[in-house]
């Protein structure tokens, strides 16, 4: 007997392989995360605003939080485990990039790493940073359950802004300002609750893991 799929199951199972596909560890997930972290730290230490959307661009870590925040609606302990690790390894390795980045910039200026106005703006964190962060994880979910969106995931990754608050709190180790860290590490909280509260949102309005509900 045929097991003939419905159009909206069809799509599910797409963005569910998808996501899949990026929110486990792997070898290009961590270069680009390297790379990410050098452009964001070097672009808020020179206040070039360019280079910090390319670092953002390049960055995979917005990726795992959708794939993270399916996984929990589909109640599959494996995909929550692996895109949790992803999100984890990616946060720590970005920061201690950084640090070594804000160190490296330290040795070769020799003046110390000045407080850039992009620096600053993300030590400031506030309620609207959560609303843009909970209105790109309801697009990033909606993209990723509509693949002619897919394109449309790179501007969602700049508006989300994971990386640079990481790149900060590494830059804020560097020079030892802790008062710095305290403010970045709860922006990228903000960033990340938001982000994946907007993706859960989005998801169940879209319908994905009914079957599951009912099965429970």
């Amino acid at each position: 007997m045929f097991n003939f799929l419905s159009h909206k199951e069809r799509i599910a199972r797409q963005a569910e392989k998808q996501l899949e596909l990026y929110s486990r560890p792997s070898v290009d997930f961590f270069v680009l995360i390297t790379i990410s972290a050098g452009l964001a730290t070097l672009g808020l230490a020179l206040n070039n605003s360019a280079i910090i959307i390319g670092a953002m661009v390049v960055a995979p870590l917005v990726t795992p939080i959708f794939g993270f925040s399916l996984y929990l609606i589909l109640l599959k302990p494996k995909g929550i485990i692996e895109s949790f690790f992803s999100i984890l390894a990616g946060t720590i390795l970005s920061i201690i990039l950084s640090t070594i980045f804000g160190f490296l910039i330290l040795l070769i200026d020799g003046k110390g790493i000045l407080l850039t106005s992009e620096i600053l703006i993300r030590t400031k964190p506030d309620l609207l940073y959560f609303i843009i962060a909970l209105l790109s994880g309801l697009a990033g979910a909606f993209a990723y359950a509509r693949p002619k969106l897919s394109e449309k995931i790179v501007g969602i990754a700049i508006s989300a802004a994971i990386i640079p608050p990481l790149a900060v709190m590494g830059l804020s180790i560097a020079i030892q300002n802790w008062t710095i860290l305290t403010s970045s590490s709860f922006l990228f909280l903000l960033n990340l609750v938001g982000i994946c509260f907007g993706s859960i949102i989005m998801f169940l309005i879209l319908g994905f893991g009914k079957e599951e509900i009912i099965k429970v």
